[in-house]
């Protein structure tokens, strides 16, 4: 039995292509997991694993919203539930090297399981009235289904028969070289009385304790017939356990969102759960970075309406273009893993993946230069991109020059496009930004980072054509309190 609180089904087509290898690390969702797991390395390593790969369907992510809706609705009832699961998933299990010490050592774990079983059903009844999500209640319903009481009474039963307190009953024929066939266990034996003395029912004989030989075969005959049985307690267990360690994974998902939500909402910042949009749809206001809200206080947000598969983003140095990059980025890959996101509202269409290719470092081996290492980086990443998958670009092809890095990006750009790929691009190159804003589609956006008249940055994207410079001199007198940047270098003519 699977918890089944993470997706409808086991139905693998519930998930979108596997997303760039490059994603955690360019959308800087360390501190996101970091707070998600509030210092439990278990809570870390479910949501390391489940937030970034993204659900494909509609149906899925609403499936997931749902049920985290009512865990944000009934924490108390989540932390429980998951604390149930964490002590049944830790049970002690022994392994015996032969079937019947195997079936001794399985008898304990097993009764101390359904023990747990027990306690869930008891404790999810209780919390039964509270929830509205289908995937909650669907549990409810298959734990009262598959475990009710005249099941674990019987499996109560049935453990206290294994015990053979009184004795094994197998039978077996003889074959070829006196071997021992067909070997068959018998049910567990009942007492026999007479005369107030136990008696064992039919022929029998005992092996005297100093013939080794005969106490090797009647060990081996009953570890024969034993086996089987053995393998089903075994597996039995397994199957419980198994249950358990599937429920404290997928409920600590769900405990990661509340341990998130605590965090940003006790830091003041707005959380709503995303909508899901038509086509090339990206509306949001308030949209902040997440990593940035968890490390820094007083960030910002933005706001985007748009019906877009193009959205370039310009001007001002640090004027919070890669910030509104990367909330972007963050957002999508929330709303995809069924989350809530940091804004006040959120609206976006399904994506087949989410890829990303940010500035990296000089390649440390020397092996190729930077120019090289970018362009291996956009094929690998042009080889794994699916139509209607995301890309989310910052500043590409920086390390050559204006021209030669439009001539290079404007093509790749406009393939991706043609595929259906929606593009979120951001970008100091003029050239390169100009070539797109003079061929743009009806639904292309062109962002702007504001920036006042005096060089102040608001961190505000507005909607409005490139320009020609990102008034690099602002962080010339910024850094060196004069005015040489303003002829340090001649302004670019543009014809």
């Amino acid at each position: 039995m699977k918890a089944a609180l993470l997706i409808p089904d086991d139905d693998q087509q519930h998930y979108a292509a596997p997303n760039g290898g490059a994603l955690v690390e360019d959308l800087a969702l360390a501190p996101l997991f970091e707070a998600m797991a509030g210092g439990d390395p278990f809570l870390r390593e479910i949501v390391e694993t489940v937030v970034p790969r993204s659900l494909g369907t509609g149906e899925a992510i609403r499936y997931r919203q749902q049920i985290l809706a009512d865990c944000l609705a009934n924490p108390a009832a989540v932390r429980h539930l998951y604390e149930m699961a964490t002590a049944a998933a830790q049970v002690r299990r022994w392994t015996g090297r032969d079937a019947r010490s195997r079936l001794s050592l399985s008898l304990e774990p097993l009764t101390e399981l359904v023990g747990y079983v027990r306690r869930l059903r008891v404790s999810y009844a209780g919390y039964a009235p509270l929830f509205r999500s289908d995937g909650l209640m669907r549990l409810g319903a298959r734990l009262t289904e598959q475990f009710g009481d005249e099941y674990l009474d019987s499996v109560e039963k049935h453990i206290g028969e294994l015990g053979f307190e009184h004795g094994l009953q197998i039978s077996a024929g003889l074959g070829p070289g006196n071997k021992a066939v067909e070997v068959i266990l018998h049910e567990p034996l009942r007492r026999r009385r007479l005369l107030g003395v136990d008696r064992p029912a039919g022929h029998h004989f005992r092996v005297a304790n100093d013939d080794e030989l005969g106490t090797d075969y009647l060990n081996a005959l009953i570890n024969t017939g034993l086996q089987t049985l053995a393998d089903h307690v075994s597996a039995a267990t397994d199957a419980v356990q198994d249950f358990f360690r599937s429920l404290r994974a997928e409920l600590g998902f769900y405990l990661g969102c509340l341990n998130l939500m605590d965090r940003l909402t006790a830091a003041g910042y707005p959380v709503c759960t995303p909508t899901l949009a038509a086509h090339n749809t990206m509306r949001c206001t308030g949209l902040r970075d997440p990593a940035l809200c968890l490390t820094t206080g007083g960030v910002t947000g933005n706001a985007v309406d748009g019906h877009a598969s193009l959205v370039v983003v310009t001007g001002a140095n640090s004027g919070g273009k890669s910030t509104f990059l990367r909330s972007v980025g963050v957002a999508q890959v929330m709303m995809q893993a069924g989350m809530f996101v940091v804004a006040e509202t959120f609206e976006a269409d399904v994506r087949a993946g989410i890829f990303t290719h940010f500035r990296a470092e000089e390649d440390a081996t020397m092996t190729h230069g930077k120019f090289v290492e970018e362009l291996a980086r956009m094929r690998d990443l042009t080889d794994r991109i699916a139509p209607t998958s995301l890309v989310l670009l910052n500043e590409p092809f920086s390390s050559t020059d204006e021209r030669e890095a439009a001539e290079i990006a404007g093509p790749i750009l406009r393939a991706m496009l043609d595929a259906g790929i929606k593009i979120v691009l951001v970008t100091h190159l003029f050239d390169l930004a100009d070539g797109l804003y003079t061929d743009r589609r009806p639904d292309d956006l062109f962002l702007r980072a504001e920036r006042r008249t005096d060089g102040t940055r608001t961190f505000q994207l507005i909607a409005q054509k490139p320009l020609p410079t990102s008034h690099g001199g602002d962080t010339y007198r910024r850094i060196f309190g004069d005015d040489r940047a303003d002829t340090a270098i001649p302004p670019r003519s543009v014809v």
